[in-house]
């Protein structure tokens, strides 16, 4: 009798496991939908280049966050910094949050705000890339990868782009 209840318990637990993966497979995917994706690499084609070579390691190929935050799609360039307390963030490296936290005022937030484009732009100029050398980037490069990245996360770019000329007036959408 024990043996049978053990068997039926694994079969069941195999059984609730096929159904979360199933109800996994068929969420919508974190990151720049498909139609978003094309128009970025449409639009930004040197911006989806520069991405891929210098930020998909970290924040994935479809900018839904790997080690570091996610960039593109739903919940995606929040106006404020989660909260750093906050479990469902994938920050891993334990120097550079603490090097973070040392060094801001308590109770201030860890960025400024992403409102405008020009404010990724000064984020991304300032702290990126992490992992090779911060600033190493020309700012043309910073802006095809910003480029990108708003297309990717489904923001109305103005003809010709963003430029450091309209770069304040370009709003964020809410992802």
């Amino acid at each position: 009798m024990l043996s049978r209840c053990a068997s039926t318990r694994r079969a069941l637990i195999a059984l609730g496991c096929a159904l979360l993966g199933l109800a996994a497979c068929a969420s919508t995917p974190l990151g720049a939908s498909e139609a978003n994706l094309a128009t970025a690499k449409a639009k930004a084609s040197e911006g989806a280049s520069l991405y891929a070579s210098h930020c998909a390691r970290c924040h994935g190929d479809r900018g839904q966050g790997r080690s570091a935050p996610q960039l593109m799609g739903t919940g995606a360039l929040p106006k404020y910094p989660r909260d750093a307390s906050d479990s469902s963030q994938r920050f891993t490296d334990p120097k550079e949050i603490q090097l973070q936290v040392q060094t801001r005022a308590p109770g201030t937030p860890s960025r400024e705000p992403f409102v405008t484009a020009g404010d990724v732009f000064s984020y991304l100029n300032t702290h990126m890339p992490a992992v090779s050398k911060t600033g190493s980037l020309e700012p043309g490069e910073y802006w095809a990868i910003v480029n990108f990245i708003l297309a990717a996360h489904g923001v109305n770019l103005p003809e010709g782009g963003v430029t450091p000329q309209n770069a304040g007036s370009v709003m964020l959408q809410p992802g």
